[in-house]
């Protein structure tokens, strides 16, 4: 297998690098191994949920993890040379890739309960009619607003969130107001953002089968142009800034330089503890005020078993556990993202006023007024994202424009997805 193009989606920053071996109860031959990426707060939380594991009478395990872009490194290798973990965690964006190389077995005869999963979530795994993946969580897209900044300088914060055109005016208005600050972190690479954009414009981002961008020229040069009109303004930071913020801890809210982030609403809780005050979870801007159609929940992470397991009933067992064991749902929380099935959120939001239970209700709340889950991120999924973000950034250094550039995209959407 070729090693895939990798972008840390989060921007999480580093996890330190684990491999643990506990002794338990299987008797086969070497331990089943489990894999996952993320920061220290994720391994820390899956190792305990394992530690219940362990304690159940699980089978024998060694644990890896390590930060987003160095696990794809490894993972690309150990299948390549046929030493994938059995049990591993997977990303949408590159769920496509490793199940059309047959590089993930099927779950589907392996008796793994998920029948409490939301249904959004239990198809996000299901790819040319086979189940390679189990949805670890429930997402959407968001923002987290600091609105006591907001009210502090003078604005308010819709109930429903900002239309785009509105939002354009707030960002300014609030750079003009506050000094050294600005309204909104720069999100033109934003690719996962802009699908969101591409959806309120009037169709998915792809085809069904993955083979065609559906979005067009024109709705990319205008997102491209939306950014640059904010950066214009000084309602959005320059680009060399935006390059120095990606950390979390070094990002515009983080430092008390802008009062919002976009992001996956489970990212709420990494940013919480560097806000002093509650951050509220919103809506991303719409075309239309109140129509949240171009959103969607899915399931943007999935525990998949590797096609060379030796120990696939095991790891079917852990992942059932995973899902549907109260200590192990407790342990991981939201870290993953809002927890699949309606048991898993009830064990998990008794705290109702930390940032963890602002993120369920969030997800609740858009049951019925969101748009259809998209079909899984295609194959190339991953060489999409890295582009679209080069774009964004070399339109933000000046080393190309926005026409110029959606045209390249459009271009690599087309090589890539082998229109």
């Amino acid at each position: 297998m070729s090693t895939f193009s990798r972008r840390t989606l989060l921007g999480l920053g580093a996890a330190t690098a684990a491999a643990i071996t506990i002794p338990g109860c299987s008797g086969k031959s070497g331990p089943m191994r489990v894999s996952w990426y993320g920061p220290d707060p994720v391994t820390k939380a899956l190792n305990k949920a394992l530690d219940a594991w362990k304690s159940s009478g699980g089978a024998e395990y060694t644990a890896e993890s390590a930060p987003f872009d160095d696990y794809w490194d490894k993972l690309a290798t150990q299948t390549s040379g046929n030493n994938a973990p059995d049990v591993l965690r997977m990303s949408m964006s590159y769920f496509s890739d490793y199940a059309g190389r047959s590089a993930l077995k099927d779950l589907g005869s392996l008796g793994i309960d998920t029948s409490g999963l939301d249904k959004d979530v239990a198809a996000s795994g299901v790819a040319d009619g086979k189940n390679y993946g189990i949805g670890q969580s429930s997402i959407s897209y968001s923002m987290y607003v600091d609105e006591g900044a907001i009210k502090k300088a003078g604005g308010t914060v819709p109930a429903q969130g900002w239309t785009w055109d509105k939002f354009a005016e707030f960002a300014r208005d609030y750079s003009g107001s506050v000094q050294g600050s600005f309204g909104s972190s720069d999100q033109a690479g934003n690719f996962q953002l802009f699908e969101v954009y591409a959806r309120q414009h009037g169709t998915e981002m792809f085809s069904d089968d993955g083979g065609k961008l559906l979005t067009t020229k024109e709705t990319v040069q205008e997102w491209f142009q939306y950014w640059a009109d904010l950066r214009n303004a000084k309602a959005a930071p320059p680009q060399n800034l935006s390059g120095e913020t990606t950390a979390i801890e070094k990002s515009l809210i983080a430092t008390g330089k802008s009062p919002l982030q976009f992001g996956w609403v489970q990212q709420v809780t990494f940013y919480q503890p560097l806000v002093k005050s509650p951050l509220t979870v919103l809506p991303v801007p719409q075309d239309k005020a109140g129509d949240l159609t171009g959103q969607f929940v899915k399931g943007l992470d999935l525990w998949c078993i590797s096609a060379a397991s030796k120990h696939p009933e095991d790891a079917a067992k852990l992942i059932g556990f995973l899902l549907n064991d109260e200590k192990a749902i407790k342990a991981i929380g939201i870290l993953l993202g809002v927890p699949p099935s309606k048991q898993a959120r009830d064990l998990v939001s008794a705290d109702a006023g930390s940032a963890g239970a602002r993120a369920i209700k969030y997800v609740e709340d858009l049951a019925g007024k969101v748009g259809p889950s998209p079909k899984p991120w295609p194959k190339g999924y991953g060489e999409l994202l890295t582009g679209f973000d080069r774009i964004a950034e070399n339109i933000g250094f000046g080393k190309t424009t926005p026409a110029a550039g959606s045209q390249e995209f459009v271009d690599l959407a087309g090589k890539t997805l082998g229109q």
